[in-house]
This record gives C-alpha cells, structure tokens and sequence, in this order.
C-alpha cells in the first residue's frame, strides 16, 4: 500500500503545479483559488508562530513576503517547521534588512516552537561537581542578540548571551540572560574535559583570578544543571 501524502501537502504541490502552468495568465480563476488557500494556511502559521515579529510590520509587508515565499515553497512535510522556513527566507533575502532587529525576534519567536515541539530523553539530575564533564542539553540553546529582545528593547542595540531551554517542570521554555564569560564556558563544554579544566583554560586566557570565577560561576551553573540546561 503507497503511502498517502497529506492534504495540506498535496494542495501545496497542486498549487505549484498550476503556477507553473499558468504563468502567463494569473487571472485564471483555479490559479486564484489556490493561491488564496495556501496564503491564508502560510499566513495562519507564520502569524501563530511569530507573533511577537507580527507586531512590528504591517499587514501589507507580511503579505508581500509570504506571497514572495509562495515563490519559493518550502520542502518540509511538517507543518510547523514551514515557519523556520519562513524566517530562513525572510534573512536570505534581506526583506527587512532597514531593520534587522526583525530577524533576532524571528529567531525568538522560532527557537520557543523548535524547543518545544521536540521530544527529550529524560535526564539524570546529579550534583554539580567541578570535576564532573557537562555539556549543553539538547533541549538547551546558546544564543548570541545584538538586540535588547530579552528586554523588548527591540530596536536598542546591545550584545546580550541568553541560554535558552525547555523547563521540564513548567513545560516551558525559558529565555535566561548570562554573562559572556559563562556563555563562553558552557559553549566549550564537552564530556572530553571536566567544566574545571575548561575554566582553568579561560581564566588564564583572559586573566581572571580561578577561585573568584568558581565562586561567581558555582549557583548559575548548578541552576541550569538542576533545571537540565547542561547534563
């Protein structure tokens, strides 16, 4: 038995059969029809999934650049993945590059989705030890902004580090603000070295006193471990 592709899918291929077909005339009314249905399906996802990006651009814009999208239709059969698709696009073709605090809020609107929609395995929770390896959980996120997002400064330039991940105990994401030296740290974090020789490493790097980063760096680190940020 073939396997059936999905409606929504299947209405998608159709459409872009017919513009195919149609190229010479877009009056042709079943071009219109599914050009009209496949729009509002486009428009329904990207307004969900971006919604805070959706409060600072107009109608007019947003509709301008799902149909320039529709040109370029997505591959993916998942239906919630067409938004990064969405976003990828969006970046590629400097749609709104006068203002490019839009493609961090697209980010930050996706990441939550991508984050959440994913399935985990479960993790152990252990004490945290400085000669122990950790590394960032794969429902975790490490994010360089330009941008004051986490503050919906928005259009205020400042770097900012935020961690990003799922919270098992809300069933929640959650976007957490970190200073660049334990982003850094967390980054180069891997099960081959233990945290402490990763720290060693970037204190001497950057001069930084060893037993004042441990104490500054031990309650945030044992946090995300308590909340499965790193394993």
């Amino acid at each position: 038995m073939q396997n059936k592709k999905p409606l929504e899918r299947e209405v998608q291929d159709r459409f872009i059969d017919i513009i195919s077909e149609q190229k010479e005339n877009s009056t042709n009314s079943v071009y219109n029809v599914y050009q009209k249905l496949v729009f509002y399906r486009y428009e329904e996802i990207i307004k969900t999934t971006f919604i805070e990006f959706c409060k600072y651009i107009s109608e007019d814009e947003l509709e301008k650049s799902i149909y320039e999208f529709l040109k370029n239709p997505p591959s993916t059969p998942f239906v919630w993945q067409i938004a990064n698709d969405y976003r990828k696009f969006v970046k590629k073709q400097k749609l709104f590059h006068d203002r490019k605090y839009l493609y961090e809020l697209l980010y930050f609107d996706w990441i939550e989705v991508e984050i959440y929609m994913k399935e985990y395995k479960k993790i152990k929770v252990k004490d945290f030890d400085w000669n122990k390896s950790y590394k960032l959980a794969p429902s975790a996120r490490l994010k360089t902004f330009n941008f004051d997002i986490i503050n919906k400064e928005h259009k205020n330039k400042r770097e900012n580090f935020l961690i990003i991940y799922y919270d098992y105990k809300s069933d929640e994401v959650l976007f957490r603000e970190i200073n660049q030296f334990l982003y850094v740290l967390i980054k180069q974090s891997n099960k081959k070295q233990s945290i402490l020789k990763i720290l060693e490493a970037l204190c001497i790097e950057n001069e930084i006193d060893l037993e004042e980063a441990k104490m500054v760096l031990y309650e945030p680190l044992k946090e995300l471990l308590f909340s499965k940020a790193i394993y």
